[in-house]
């Protein structure tokens, strides 16, 4: 997977200009006040509704409230024309000026204008003319007002009761429409509130999933929402930055696949030239096998060759003489070239410095990793320290023991461990793998040229490790893992 890709500065500026910040908080918060103003309207609504219900029953009672003083001020003056009468009955008539009082009441009643029966004028006048009559007989005139008054009474207080049933009514349908006012406004509250969100607050949904996107490495562009959305103009800039960073992501992806194919362009030069190196180690080696064989060759040959001149000078036979000769002309032939190979100097042990042993098995291993099957992963156990060892011996035994443990594992998965410490004065590397492991006789006989234990092997991969490491004063260990691996033990003087 390509590196992560950020934004540029002029992108990550231009997205974060305090202006921009500004308007698009504006933006966002624009759904809440939008919601809190909604809010407090329907409660400035219900609250001027319930004002409305009050105010109007209070109008509804007042017309009651004056009837009732109407009817009071009706039973007033009934009262007083049965006490006249009743005091006419006992022989103690009342006086003019008694019955005047009482007429004037009427008149104020009538003046008052609190009636609801439209014949109540009517009876009421016709009440006082009868007190008013002066006609001798003001019993007669007192029971025909008081019987008016009664029938006005009557009329009076049948509409009463019919108002007071209007008021009820109409104060029970006002309590009916308050309560269901109460209760559809926090509803349509919540319906235009949820219509709202649907409007406003799925572009914030959007909004989430696009950075989301923009986490996961993903830059898709989104369709434009409608024109009025209220972040439209952050999507339009989300596409914008979108645009860029997936450019960026291009050539940045382009970019790590060129350094990836020169990387392994270089580690494939590489890894030829160190088989190029192991393949001169291995004539080294043969060299030095060579030097060995001619070494151990030279003092027979030596002596054959003496005994043949002492043998040429007793001979009589000229024939037989000349066949002698050349036979040690031969073995001096043979002499001079093994004295040849013997001249020839063997290499210098390449000097010391300080590595850093965990990064340069790093690199050896990157290096390597182009070479190894797929299914085998390699573990680490390295110390963090700087040793003095040949930096070039110890890659060459390094390349050379992964080789051997990735052919071992012959195509199969499995783990290559590489662990190397250093300790008082010398330097342990070991390379174990999950192979079949080294043979029997090899474990038991030690490494030698020209045996090996593969089918197609030279039996000099072995040989040249161990010629490195000898040179460079350590020493090489063969042995088995616990599950039967292949497990080789180098060391080395170092000083850390």
């Amino acid at each position: 997977m390509p590196p992560a890709t950020t934004a540029s500065p002029e992108t990550m500026k231009a997205m974060t200009h305090p202006d921009e910040t500004a308007r698009i908080r504006q933006t966002l918060l624009r759904p809440y006040r939008f919601a809190s103003v909604l809010a407090a309207a329907a409660l400035l609504v219900s609250l001027a509704f319930l004002a409305y219900t009050a105010w109007s029953t209070a109008r509804r009672l007042d017309p009651i409230e004056r009837h009732l003083g109407h009817l009071q001020s009706l039973q007033e003056v009934s009262i007083a024309i049965q006490e006249l009468l009743v005091r006419h009955m006992e022989n103690d008539p009342p006086a003019a000026g008694e019955i005047a009082g009482v007429s004037k009441q009427l008149k104020d009643i009538l003046d008052s204008g609190n009636q609801l029966h439209p014949d109540t004028p009517r009876q009421l006048n016709e009440a006082r003319k009868f007190l008013d009559a002066d006609n001798g007989n003001r019993q007669a005139g007192l029971l025909a007002a008081l019987t008016l008054i009664r029938q006005t009474l009557r009329q009076e207080n049948g509409l009463q009761r019919n108002a007071v049933a209007d008021a009820r009514k109409a104060a029970r349908t006002e309590f009916l429409t308050a309560a269901i006012a109460l209760l559809l406004a926090p509803l349509s509250s919540l319906l235009l509130l949820g219509y709202i969100r649907h409007r406003s607050f799925r572009s914030l949904e959007t909004l989430s999933r696009m950075l989301e996107n923009v986490g996961n490495l993903d830059f898709r562009t989104w369709s434009p929402p409608a024109p009025d959305d209220p972040l439209a103009d952050v999507f339009a800039r989300y596409n914008s930055m979108t645009e860029k960073l997936r450019r960026a992501q291009d050539e940045t992806r382009e970019q790590h696949e060129t350094l990836e194919s020169q990387v392994r362009m270089a580690s494939e030069t590489l890894l030829r030239q160190q088989s190029e190196l192991a393949e001169g180690a291995r004539l080294a080696a043969l060299g030095e096998f060579s030097a060995r064989v001619a070494h151990e060759l030279r003092n027979p040959i030596s002596g054959i060759a003496l005994a043949l001149r002492n043998l040429e000078g007793e001979m009589t036979d000229h024939d037989q003489r000349e066949r002698v000769r050349l036979v040690v002309d031969e073995m001096d032939r043979v002499s001079r070239l093994l004295n040849a190979l013997l001249e020839q100097a063997p290499g210098s042990p390449e000097p010391s410095t300080p590595i850093e042993i965990r990064s340069l098995v790093d690199g050896i291993v990157r290096l390597f990793h182009y070479r190894l099957p797929e299914g085998v992963e390699v573990r680490f156990d390295i110390d963090e320290q700087v040793c003095t060892l040949p930096p070039d011996t110890l890659r060459q035994i390094l390349l050379n023991l992964l080789r051997n443990a990735a052919e071992a594992l012959d195509g199969r998965t499995g783990h290559i461990d590489i662990a190397m410490h250093c300790k008082d004065g010398t330097a342990t590397l070991m390379v174990a793998d999950d192979g079949p492991g080294y043979p029997p006789d090899l474990l038991k006989l030690g490494i030698r040229p020209f045996h090996s234990g593969k089918a197609r092997g030279t039996g000099l991969g072995l040989s040249v490790i161990q010629r490195l490491a000898r040179s460079a004063g350590g020493d090489i260990r063969l042995s088995r893992t616990e599950e039967g691996g292949a497990c080789a033990t180098v060391t080395l003087p170092c000083e850390a």
